[in-house]
């Protein structure tokens, strides 16, 4: 029974110490937007401008075509771009070229105007 109690206790404390220190490195994500572990696995927001389903195919495809990106998931409602990445591979600036590139503006990155002219009626984000 004793032997119960202390196994409950280790684990419960390991538990509390588990979600102190996960508070923690969720306060560092906010202000750097991206986390890393070891393995270079990142994870990332990043604001990217679009106004349609077609939006949505086109940054989500772009960014999974990108050596080193596992998913990309882009909400419209939030403009932005969820991202999980190998930053031995990619980098967060290095997508958001590549979005640029493919016709949506990134916060650091504003597509060319002719590959913006060309998309359909629909993805004209800079006219809503």
């Amino acid at each position: 029974m004793k032997r119960m109690i202390c196994v409950f206790a280790t684990v419960a404390l390991t538990a509390a110490v588990s979600a102190c220190s996960g508070s923690a490195s969720k306060e560092k994500q906010a202000e750097s937007n991206v986390t890393e572990t070891k393995s270079h696995a990142s994870h990332a927001m990043l604001a990217v401008s679009g106004s349609c389903g077609m939006c949505k195919e086109r940054i989500e495809k772009t960014a999974k075509g990108i050596e080193g990106v596992s998913v990309a998931e882009w909400n419209q409602e939030k403009q932005e771009l969820h991202l999980h990445f190998d930053s031995g591979k990619t980098s967060l600036e290095a997508i958001g070229k590549a979005i640029a590139q493919a016709g949506h503006d990134t916060k650091t990155d504003r597509a060319p105007d002719d590959v913006y002219n060309a998309l359909p009626g629909c993805c004209k984000y800079r006219d809503l």
